[in-house]
């Protein structure tokens, strides 16, 4: 069985290796990218299993990011974990109706992450 790929989008070096770390000790391949248009470049060439993306970005926030996702037929069908400092509910509201499946704040608990990631690829 091939490992699943997962696209983390995160502009802040240090937690983009954080989570492609915990993620990677858990079997997954990953790809990284530090802007959300970098993140759309990788996806149109290599179509994830799953995205992770932050919110707070320096040139697509998180929310609009998300929104350009699910909007497009060809990546609608792709799961997104928004990921990020934003912890108030309007912002988790905003990220659901955006088109997330999920959204977690930080700091994150790993084992939390990586069993919201099982639960959103099937086997």
């Amino acid at each position: 069985m091939n490992p699943k790929t997962i696209l983390i989008v995160e502009d802040e070096q240090f937690l983009l290796e954080i989570t492609t770390t915990i993620i990677q000790l858990y079997g997954f391949k990953t790809m990284a990218a530090a802007t959300a248009k970098e993140g759309l470049s990788i996806i149109a060439s290599t179509q994830p299993d799953l995205i992770i993306s932050d919110v707070m970005m320096g040139d697509i926030d998180g929310f609009q990011f998300v929104k350009t996702l699910k909007e497009n037929p060809i990546y609608k069908h792709i799961p997104v974990i928004l990921l990020t400092a934003l912890a108030d509910v309007v912002d988790k509201n905003k990220g659901i109706e955006a088109g997330a499946q999920a959204y977690i704040t930080k700091p994150f608990n790993g084992k939390e992450l990586v069993k919201i990631i099982n639960q959103l690829l099937p086997d």
